[in-house]
């Protein structure tokens, strides 16, 4: 394995023996770890996933009374079983591990286990209580709980970190049993004030725990950093036992989205073999989901029409509809060049369900396949009028722009684009390009300041880096 960047190249992310990281670091931190993330590839750019995964989150975040950190959290492809915390709220969660839980209270656990770990500090507090011992930063034990949660692979400052710190690195991430019951104390409260099944955490830590000892083939990374112990599980699972039996039944949107996550996770011929089974079979807990499973990996084959007909028996096995639902059908009809239907589904789709933007996303998608750009255009600003932080909308909105040869503007919407991927750099550069098209008084204003407010964000460095062309 070789790595392309030296351990001392990697960023300057603050003293290592900061016990009470202020504010303005942790959100430095969390802005590093976000841009490698996303630099990895690794994100599962799934927009129903992710905003399923954030929904879930700020429920959690809001239970714990805690409104100084913006978490985000993001969906890894990757299938490890593994979930991870860094300070600012950066919370990743593997398709391994969403997968792997049988409930959603489950994957609610873990998340909250983890929004604890961000709460009380535990990082800082490592940190703080081997002051001297010449350990890492903070930033550059974020950069390795990414390592870690990848197996080490790759390149870039992650693999760096990985490589130089070794033992050392992995020894400090191991969580102290303290901090882990903490966690743990922290997170159950937090899942029993959302309203979540808090008998689910020794539940799922447990059968973690029996899996790893059958298999231990490291897939099980979230327990090399969060060491479970029996102590733990039983301490849990006493104070499940002082609360009233609770039983929470799963949502559909978890069901959805867990079978989206395993076809991705399987790929596309492993999940119509898997699916093809348990249908045929009936091994499942819940029949619109294995349909909708199925549905999905048969869209992701090009098999269109078998798509439709899987989807026709989700929807009859949940009568009810959902947005998910309506979305898969607006993008069969798309992949089928059905136009004018699939907008009907997109549409019709949005009345009943106006915040589901991956509804939103299958509209302009179908005007981008017409070459409707200015259509586009129309709907795209409409929408950042009420949603001015969807890169989504921003990269469409560009596309358009640039089907209608309006550079200026196309470069404007990807310099947005790219500000809100945290690449402040590249939406500089944008910009640059965006006013050498030229513009009227307003907008070559308007696009000074907002390279001016870009460059405080990347630093004198990244002043000096990107010029003033």
């Amino acid at each position: 394995m070789t790595f392309s960047v030296a351990a001392n190249e990697l960023p300057d992310l603050g003293d290592s023996s900061v016990g009470n990281l202020p504010p303005h670091e942790e959100k430095r931190i969390a802005e590093m770890t976000v841009r490698e993330l996303r630099r990895s590839g690794e994100v599962l750019d799934d927009i129903e996933v992710a905003d399923y995964l954030n929904r879930i989150g700020y429920k959690l975040v809001s239970a714990s009374n805690e409104n100084r950190i913006q978490f985000r959290f993001f969906p890894l492809l990757e299938s490890s079983i593994n979930a991870w915390a860094v300070p600012g709220g950066v919370i990743g969660i593997n398709s391994g591990l969403l997968v792997l839980t049988q409930h959603e209270s489950e994957l609610a656990a873990v998340m909250a286990h983890e929004i604890a770990h961000v709460t009380q500090h535990h990082y800082a507090r490592m940190v703080e209580s081997q002051k001297g011992s010449g350990f890492m930063t903070l930033g550059a034990m974020a950069l390795a709980i990414l390592a870690a949660s990848r197996g080490g692979g790759g390149d870039g400052p992650i693999a760096a970190v990985a490589a130089s710190q070794g033992y050392q690195t992995q020894r400090y991430l191991d969580f102290s049993r303290d901090f882990e019951r903490e966690a743990d104390r922290v997170g159950m409260q937090t899942l029993q004030d959302a309203d979540f099944d808090i008998r689910a955490m020794p539940t799922f830590f447990d059968r973690m725990q029996k899996f790893y000892r059958n298999v231990d083939d490291g897939a099980f990374a979230f327990l090399r950093t969060h060491p479970v112990t029996s102590e733990r599980i039983s301490d849990s699972e006493a104070r499940a036992a002082q609360q009233g039996y609770k039983q929470r039944a799963d949502s559909i949107d978890y069901l959805f989205v867990r079978e989206k996550v395993r076809v991705r996770q399987l790929g596309t011929q492993a999940a119509l073999v898997h699916y093809a089974g348990t249908t045929s079979q009936k091994k499942y807990a819940n029949e619109a989901a294995q349909q909708y499973g199925y549905a999905v990996a048969l869209l992701q084959a090009g098999h269109f029409d078998a798509a439709w007909e899987r989807l026709v028996l989700a929807r009859t096995a949940w009568p009810a509809g959902h947005a998910m639902l309506e979305a898969l059908a607006g993008n069969i009809r798309l992949a089928q060049g059905q136009y004018a239907e699939a907008t009907a589904l997109f549409s019709k789709g949005l009345e009943r369900y106006p915040s589901a933007t991956a509804l939103q996303y299958g509209e302009l998608d179908v005007l981008l396949r017409q070459k409707k750009s200015a259509a586009v255009v129309t709907l795209a600003e409409a929408g950042l009028a009420y949603h001015s932080s969807d890169p989504g909308l921003y990269k469409r909105l560009a596309e358009a722009y640039e089907h209608l040869n309006q550079p200026g503007p196309a470069h404007r919407a990807l310099a947005e684009y790219y500000a809100l991927m945290d690449e402040p750099t590249a939406a500089i550069q944008q910009l640059q390009i965006a006013r050498r098209a030229g513009g009227n008084f307003y907008e070559l204003s308007a696009m000074e300041a907002r390279m001016r407010e870009l460059r405080e964000k990347v630093g004198e460095d990244g002043k000096k880096k990107t010029g003033d062309n």
